[in-house]
């Protein structure tokens, strides 16, 4: 019997999808908005949990975290407090963000009543023995949190913070060595494989001054389990595509379609799928590295 060709990442990622929003009390005072997308056809499909970036919401990454679903994946992505749209009158302490970030990722990973009786009204429903933990930026740090990459407390304690279903983490542009957080040993407790995503222009000033910071997980991750994909010219929000929306050139779109179908193939090879999608050959301005 001839064997048939893998699927085409980017074709999988060019379908339709669904999306509602509701709240998840995390405790008897504290709701937490959660956006969930969805494939549009029913079945059982893995589960995303998405932690955004400092001040952003679920809302500024709908173009990256839409392809996913259509792709078929559930995607759950929790509003943190920190986030500009959250309404409060007085922002958070860094304290109290970084607890409830936390907080919020493990909820988005955990069984949801309330989430998957909505996904049930439609046909769908989560796959439990196939997770991934995704972030972008602080966001990111979280997912690998999940992953089980240890941050040091506030107190000096580095508590295990990691979720045992998830099957791998995916890192858009997570910060690097953090004085009093986080250190290179940190990331040698991943127990996932985790796939790094990075640019030559992924600067913030002030925070991270040399994009190769950016690189500080997947150099420190045990190795045969890291992959870090690289984009040339490519900074923290992909020329605008999300996180910081606006109108984004030629370029930065290319290469913004080539990190989601490294992303696809990297999450389906890492949760055994059956037949993982096939990202085709390297494109111009990309670099994919893998130790």
């Amino acid at each position: 019997m001839p064997v048939s060709e893998p699927p085409d990442c980017a074709r999988e990622l060019a379908g339709n999808h669904g999306l509602f929003e509701t709240s998840i009390f995390a405790d008897a005072d504290r709701a937490v908005p959660m956006t969930v997308l969805h494939p549009e056809a029913p079945g059982e499909y893995p589960l995303i949990a998405f932690s955004h970036g400092a001040f952003a919401a679920p809302d500024r990454y709908l173009k990256m975290l839409g392809p996913l679903a259509a792709a078929g994946n559930i995607v759950i992505a929790p509003m943190h407090i920190d986030s500009e749209e959250f309404g409060r009158s007085e922002p958070a302490s860094p304290g109290e963000v970084w607890r409830t970030r936390n907080e919020d990722m493990k909820l988005a990973l955990s069984e949801l009543g309330g989430i998957d009786e909505s996904l049930a009204q439609n046909g769908l429903s989560i796959d439990r023995t196939k997770v991934i933990a995704m972030g972008h930026s602080y966001g990111a740090l979280m997912a690998q949190l999940a992953g089980g990459a240890q941050a040091i407390e506030d107190d000096g304690s580095t508590p295990d913070r990691r979720d045992p279903a998830v099957d791998a983490v995916v890192a858009w542009s997570p910060p690097g060595v953090l004085p009093g957080r986080m250190t290179q040993e940190s990331w040698s407790t991943l127990a996932a494989p985790s796939l790094t995503i990075t640019g030559t222009a992924d600067v913030l000033p002030g925070f991270i001054d040399n994009w190769e910071d950016h690189t500080a997980s997947y150099d420190n991750a045990p190795a045969g389990s890291a992959e870090l994909w690289v984009g040339e010219g490519v900074n923290h929000y992909f020329g605008g595509m999300f996180g910081r929306e606006k109108p984004a050139d030629a370029a930065s779109r290319a290469l913004f379609a080539r990190a989601l179908s490294q992303t696809l193939g990297f999450m389906q090879r890492a949760m055994e799928m059956p037949q993982a999608c096939s990202v085709g050959e390297t494109a111009e301005g990309e670099t994919y590295q893998t130790r």
